[in-house]
């Protein structure tokens, strides 16, 4: 797995973040990395990263990426800013997701989220002492526990590409839907797609080209 950093600078590069360089500037990362760590989770059953999210007060949060927002936050815009990343096609999906789904809630709003998360309540409760004292060790959320939660998240995920399909070109072969865009349906495109429907599992599909080649999923 990546670093949670080069998540985090894709967020911040794509101005995710919202209000840079601010206490819910911060916030807001911490959601959206969250929400990715999540999403990556009821999509292809394991987390996205594998830095420990702890359950604060006002949410989950990637203690290490929120200190460094908060302590060296010109530094970490810098590097954000000429980060040139190389991810996989199943990891910007994920990530562009998120900012298309999140990106304009406001950091107040994705507390609010959080704070009906399962997985968030369970260790938040944990990390409280008698005392008051919030233990961070002890706070530690376990997202693939909570099937509740994964299982939101795909409704969320579907309720996107639903809407997201609603806009976008298709082409329906033997009763399978092809859902595309950002490319011409040639003919030798249609008889590939002609030949992966004779035996498709599903109704429907969504086809780009990565680098010349047909990707069906």
């Amino acid at each position: 797995m990546r670093d949670v950093y080069e998540y985090a600078k894709y967020f911040i590069k794509n101005g995710a973040d919202t209000t840079p360089n601010t206490y819910d500037g911060n916030m807001k990362l911490q959601k959206l990395l969250m929400l990715a760590d999540l999403a990556n989770i009821a999509e292809h059953g394991v987390p996205l990263f594998n830095e420990p999210v702890l359950a604060f007060r006002n949410g989950c949060v990637v203690e290490k990426v929120r200190l460094r927002y908060k302590n060296d936050y010109d530094s970490f815009k810098r590097d954000s800013d000429s980060f040139d990343s190389d991810f996989s096609e199943q990891e910007y999906e994920i990530l562009n997701l998120i900012i298309n789904v999140f990106g304009k809630v406001s950091a107040r709003e994705l507390s609010k989220i959080n704070h009906t998360l399962e997985s968030w309540k369970v260790a938040y409760a944990a990390g409280l002492r008698a005392d008051s004292f919030h233990d961070k060790k002890r706070s530690v959320v376990d997202m693939m526990s909570q099937a509740d939660d994964i299982a939101r998240m795909r409704d969320v995920i579907r309720a996107y590409r639903q809407s997201s399909r609603d806009t976008m070109a298709h082409e329906v072969i033997n009763g399978v839907t092809f859902y595309y865009e950002g490319f011409k349906m040639s003919d030798e495109v249609i008889e590939q797609l002609e030949g992966f429907s004779l035996d498709a599992e599903d109704d429907s599909y969504s086809v780009y080209m990565d680098n010349g080649e047909l990707v069906i999923y």
